[in-house]
């Protein structure tokens, strides 16, 4: 009889918890979550297109190319994605330097780490470069209480042509950092 009331016992505690996590269940039930940042790990450029405010015509920007190099310096290039008709467009916005097209070599089963890498964009026709380099990212996890807790971005700092960047994220976790002339 003992035995049947510890049971008993058990099987009431076990429908409270269900029930508490189905009642956390219900509390996001119905929200609609926008789709997480994809960026939040990573350094986000653009090229700046007022070109009456220090920014590039798209001339200017044709015919340019980024450099991945391993970290640290300018020394050791990895590969190189240029501008193409249908490749990497540097000037219809913004610029992840994740998301670039860079060559896959099937021997590398490593995960890409921005951090690992220097970076260098040459634009020709405008007579500039821009090196990034010294690239801190840090991310963490989202808020647990939110239906819809996604990562956020904890640190993004990078040294651009010299001068110290903070790009940390902010409430929407994303900061682009303009490249101007």
């Amino acid at each position: 009889m003992k035995f049947l009331s510890t049971i008993q016992s058990i099987s009431l505690l076990g429908l409270l918890g269900l029930g508490s996590v189905l009642a956390a269940c219900d509390r996001c039930e119905n929200v609609d979550c926008a789709p997480c940042n994809a960026f939040i790990g990573d350094i986000v450029l653009a090229f700046d297109r007022d070109s009456l405010q220090g920014g590039f015509r798209k001339v200017e920007i044709n015919g340019g190319y980024a450099v991945r190099y391993a970290a640290p310096g300018f020394t050791t290039p990895i590969d190189t994605v240029r501008q193409t008709p249908f490749g990497a467009e540097f000037y219809r916005g913004v610029i992840s330097l994740g998301t670039l097209p860079w060559p896959r070599l099937l021997t590398n089963t490593t995960p890409y780490d921005p951090a690992a890498h220097s970076f260098r964009f040459v634009l020709p026709n405008a007579n500039r470069t821009y090196e990034i380099s010294n690239i801190e990212l840090k991310t963490g996890p989202g808020n647990p209480e939110s239906c819809c807790s996604c990562g956020e971005n904890l640190r993004r700092r990078f040294v651009l042509n010299g001068v110290a960047i903070v790009a940390d994220g902010n409430e929407n976790n994303e900061r682009v950092t303009p490249l101007r002339r």
